[in-house]
């Protein structure tokens, strides 16, 4: 094989980030889309020069010549496509979370299905969804990329070698994903995707954490340090009456049975901890933020907003052509200009080693479907622990 020819399903914005990825990759080729709406499909190839596009991904499924699925579409589908993506022995890539429970098993009337159904048969139904899938993947021999980009972002990779280097030993790591909320339509409710912010933001520092904690493990011990126990709060902070009675809202409202606002402490089987902050409650932009207390040093990762680039401006419509940041309310005043946003919050690289991985028989990708498996397991048991006031045992 000289080149990956790659069918991507979903055509909204991790489709467009994606595809940008594997464009800038020369043994890539993405050569088809799909999409519920074939007009959307259409309008997305057409404008890349793509050379396909349907309206059911199945067909994608059927061609000998797509070796690579990459799974973009909201999260209540990850399931579904990946599992008949490794029966018909297609690699995959899965943008996060993997999957989750999202009242598949209720009936459709059931509309608010985070606050019908107890978080812990939640934890049990996501697992088992999660588990369907790595038995899959694993008894089709196929190779599966867990589309976590913060494991690949060249900062987290930059303290990784660190540590590494340091020969130390992680004591407590603190780290958030943050921001006014999402633009989704699948994020208001459980059903579409499975949780509120401690799933869809906070997915993104739990796996980075359980990644660097793994890869110590197997520095030290030859096995990866596993999360043992998890505590969680969340709640939905624009429920505050005197937040509901101003005037003007500029964080994202409308949220109908997910939370805004979470907390998760992970206690790994080595003593070592982890507190995660996520939420849609942050004005100014995107927070993507990591600090690593070890033993002998100590590492901050600040991979948005950064001080690379800083740019001052007395009224908005100075910036106006140029993109700053994403979500930030103004382009006025100080602002922090992301400089190569997609290389520094790593979503080429992570292309690159699904690519890498699907060529190259012997290379398993740095985020795979273990990491995806636990990243559901850590996060469901902090649905648990917040409705149940306790800590949970993994």
């Amino acid at each position: 094989m000289d080149k990956v020819r790659v069918g991507i399903v979903g055509v909204g914005l991790a489709g467009k980030f994606h595809y940008d990825a594997y464009a800038t990759i020369p043994q890539a080729e993405v050569v088809a889309v799909a999409s519920k709406h074939l007009e959307r499909a259409e309008a997305f190839a057409k404008q890349r020069g793509i050379p396909d596009a349907y309206d059911d991904y199945r067909r994608m499924l059927e061609r000998k010549d797509i070796h690579l699925i990459d799974v973009c579409t909201p999260n209540h589908i990850h399931k579904q496509i990946c599992v008949e993506a490794a029966q018909a022995g297609k690699h995959i890539v899965c943008e996060k979370p993997l999957t989750g429970y999202f009242g598949e098993d209720l009936p459709e009337d059931v509309e608010l299905v985070g606050n019908a159904v107890p978080k812990r048969t939640m934890f049990e139904r996501a697992l088992a969804n999660a588990e369907e899938i790595r038995s899959e993947v694993l008894k089709a021999g196929v190779k599966f990329t867990y589309a976590e980009n913060w494991v690949y972002a060249p900062p987290i990779q930059k303290a990784k070698r660190l540590l590494e280097a340091s020969k130390g030993t992680i004591l407590f790591i603190r780290a958030e994903e943050s921001h006014s909320g999402s633009a989704s339509p699948f994020s208001f409710r459980w059903r579409t995707c499975g949780g509120g912010a401690l799933l869809r933001l906070g997915s993104h520092p739990i796996g980075a954490v359980l990644y660097l904690k793994q890869a110590e493990g197997m520095l030290k011990h030859g096995k990866p340090t596993r999360p043992k126990a998890v505590y969680a709060q969340v709640a939905d902070l624009t429920q505050l009456e005197d937040f509901k009675r101003e005037e003007r809202h500029f964080l994202v409202t409308g949220w109908m049975d997910v939370e805004n606002w979470s907390m998760a402490a992970i206690d790994f089987e080595d003593g070592s901890k982890a507190v995660i902050f996520a939420n849609d409650c942050c004005l100014g932009g995107v927070y993507d933020r990591m600090e690593i207390y070890a033993s002998n040093c100590r590492i901050q990762v600040n991979m948005n907003p950064n001080d690379a680039c800083v740019a001052y401006a007395p009224t908005p419509e100075i910036f106006a052509e140029e993109y700053i940041a994403e979500k930030l309310e103004t382009k006025a005043g100080w602002t922090f200009p992301s400089v190569n946003e997609d290389f520094l919050r790593g979503y080429p690289q992570e292309m690159q080693d699904a690519v890498k991985a699907v060529l190259d028989t012997s290379h398993q990708p740095l985020s795979g479907i273990d990491l995806a498996v636990d990243v559901v397991r850590v996060i469901y048991a902090g649905y648990v622990s917040a409705e149940e006031g306790t800590a949970v045992n993994l």
